[in-house]
């Protein structure tokens, strides 16, 4: 049997990575691309990008809000919306597993 990994984040801790990849799976799924993630799940999404491989390259001047854009195969990612208008999409599953860019 797998060890269990757990996820913690200032905001909300997870006992495993599957709690919390299922957590912002259903999180992204109440958006359309193109929507703004309201200021509650943003908090939590502010924390768990810091995990992210790589953050410190892709906050650039800072972070305005998180939206939800389009990505290949019909799907959708969490993007980053910087102080200076650019786009940063990111994948909540690396920012779980901390794995790799």
């Amino acid at each position: 049997m797998a060890r269990k990994k757990p996820v913690v984040l200032e905001t909300i801790s997870f006992d495993t990575q599957t709690l919390a990849l299922t957590f912002f799976h259903e999180m992204l799924q109440r958006y359309v691309p193109g929507e703004q993630v309201t200021p509650e799940d943003a908090i939590h999404l502010a924390e768990l990008f810091k995990r992210h491989p790589s953050y410190l390259s892709k906050i650039g001047p800072g972070i305005k809000y998180f939206e939800v854009m389009p990505e290949q195969f019909n799907s959708q990612c969490f993007c980053a919306v910087l102080k200076d208008e650019t786009k940063e999409g990111f994948s909540y599953k690396k920012c779980v597993t901390q794995k790799g860019e």
